[in-house]
């Protein structure tokens, strides 16, 4: 089937009007959201300054804190090891899962273990703002929401 000029151009206008039509929720006092033409408030979402996390730390003999990288603390990929993450601290606080993050260690990885002396579950608060502009990727705040300490 062939198309003319015409059909094609009446085509082509339809199709831009279709998709350039959210740009009116701009204009609107209160934008709504009609998937799946979608106005997308989760990019236009009014967010507080600061952001908090679950993440894995170790510390080493001289007390030298590090980030437990993602494929070592959980199965999977970075988002899939971050719901892990935060499942087990909704579970039990996260002293099962650190356990098993030792265990872990002791499997994939133990000249890296072998310096530890303990595992901690951490909340860590970062300005949002700061993080991505001004690159201060140092918390605000960070609370301890488990410990294993490593037997010798």
């Amino acid at each position: 089937m062939k198309y003319t000029r015409r059909q094609a151009a009446i085509f082509s206008i339809v199709a831009l009007g279709i998709v350039l039509s959210p740009i009116v929720q701009n204009w609107v006092k209160t934008p709504t959201d009609s998937f799946p033409f979608s106005y997308y408030p989760m990019f236009s979402k009014k967010r507080g300054a600061t952001y908090g996390l679950y993440y894995v730390v170790t510390y080493d003999s001289l007390g030298h804190k590090e980030h437990l990288p993602y494929r070592l603390a959980g199965t999977g990929g970075f988002n899939q090891v971050r719901r892990q993450i935060n499942k087990a601290h909704r579970n039990d606080g996260g002293m099962t899962f650190l356990k098993r993050v030792e265990k872990r260690l002791v499997k994939k990885d133990r000249a890296y273990y072998h310096g530890l002396t303990r595992i901690e579950l951490v909340k860590g608060y970062y300005h949002l703002e700061n993080y991505f502009l001004n690159n201060d990727t140092l918390p605000l705040l960070e609370r301890n929401i488990a410990t294993l300490k490593i037997k010798e």
